[in-house]
């Protein structure tokens, strides 16, 4: 009976190293709640960036489709634009050629003959202007039929280089959109494991609280003293950058040329019109302002014409007034990143686009 005194004691060292190795073995087994918690928030603030960028791509691509969809009618519009000059072109060609054709056949007489015919002098040379007039008026139209055809060849080339462009761009934002897509379904992922090692580390918390409350109370008992037991409590825890910028030598205002051509902002467009009221295509909108100021260049102007004239300006140097040439295309400078232009048939003459709606080829001063 002697070894009972000495039992409770020993009783009690032996269950306190239990609970001590059995602590030991569950602190070094996971990581502490705080740490999981704070590794949580900032898995967190990648999924936010991430998904920030995720966004900001969907906006982006979504961006791109519509411009593609912009593009893709103006290809439409401009396919139906180069039948229309080709039909024209050759409409011209056909009847200037009946009318040659019939200058051969039918017996002209000679100019002696004309001058005996003509009971005046002044009949004879009209007669003889009037056939030089038709001759040059089938020459002239001709030529201007087969520059607009021209013009609308090079715009449609551009707005497939454009579309060709938006395409690949698109791809590229598809690619990254997958690429994103996939780092956040894996930081996804991870953060379901930092769930469940959070889980299971509360859940050991807990049982280290309750081992710990054991632990305090088993010491106690090897001592003797219960109080001390009920004293423990637990715890658990475009030139862009260049310097041409020449000066002015007309007299004439920048801002007096963008408010003429303010006028005529809705007025509509029509291929290889001269009419800033009744109808004008780009070209001969900027033709027909200047004209209006004393700016003439004589021969009916194409986009590609206004490539030479005056003297180019840097972007950075760009002013009200001065001429913008890009492919197909040819528009005046309004100030505030802004172009007026003759834009299509479908829009007329406007006053909102941005002044890089398409890749600038030269700025001109003409002022």
């Amino acid at each position: 009976m002697k070894y009972k005194k000495f039992l409770k004691p020993l009783l009690g060292v032996a269950v306190t190293i239990c609970i001590l190795a059995s602590d030991s073995t569950v602190s070094n087994a996971v990581r502490s709640v705080s740490e999981i918690e704070a590794e949580q928030d900032s898995l967190q603030e990648e999924i936010d960036a991430l998904d920030a960028d995720l966004y900001s791509l969907v906006s982006q691509i979504t961006e791109i489709e519509t411009a593609i969809s912009e593009t893709e009618a103006a290809i439409e519009e401009t396919e139906a634009a180069l039948e229309e000059a080709k039909a024209a072109r050759e409409a011209q060609y056909e009847a200037m050629k009946l009318r040659i054709k019939y200058m051969y056949e039918t017996e002209d007489p000679s100019v002696f003959e004309m001058l005996l015919e003509s009971g005046t002098i002044s009949q004879f040379l009209n007669r003889l202007e009037y056939a030089n007039s038709v001759h040059e008026y089938d020459r002239e139209k001709l030529e201007q039929f087969e520059a607009t055809q021209a013009e609308i060849e090079e715009l449609a080339a551009s707005l497939e280089e454009e579309k060709a462009g938006l395409e690949s761009a698109k791809q590229e934002l598809a690619s990254q959109e997958a690429a994103l897509e996939a780092m956040v379904d894996e930081k996804r992922g991870e953060m379901d494991d930092l769930d469940a090692e959070l889980k299971e580390a509360k859940e050991i918390a807990a049982r280290e609280a309750a081992l710990a409350a054991a632990r305090a109370a088993a010491a106690a008992a090897a001592n003797g003293n219960t109080s001390g037991a009920a004293k423990t409590t637990a715890s658990s825890s475009y030139n862009v950058n260049g310097d041409l910028n020449p000066g002015y030598s007309t007299g004439v205002s920048g801002s007096s040329v963008v408010s003429y051509a303010q006028q005529f902002v809705g007025n509509p467009y029509v291929w290889g019109g001269n009419s800033l009221t009744n109808g004008c295509d780009c070209s001969g909108f900027v033709q027909q302002v200047l004209a209006n100021f004393g700016i003439t260049y004589g021969a009916r102007m194409t986009s590609g014409s206004f490539r030479s004239v005056g003297n180019e300006v840097s972007y950075n140097y760009m002013q009200p007034g001065d001429i913008v040439c890009y492919p197909g295309h040819v528009a005046i400078y309004a100030g505030g990143g802004i172009i007026v232009e003759a834009q299509s048939t479908a829009t007329g003459i406007t006053n909102y686009r941005s002044v890089n709606c398409h890749s600038i080829i030269t700025i001109r001063r003409v002022l």
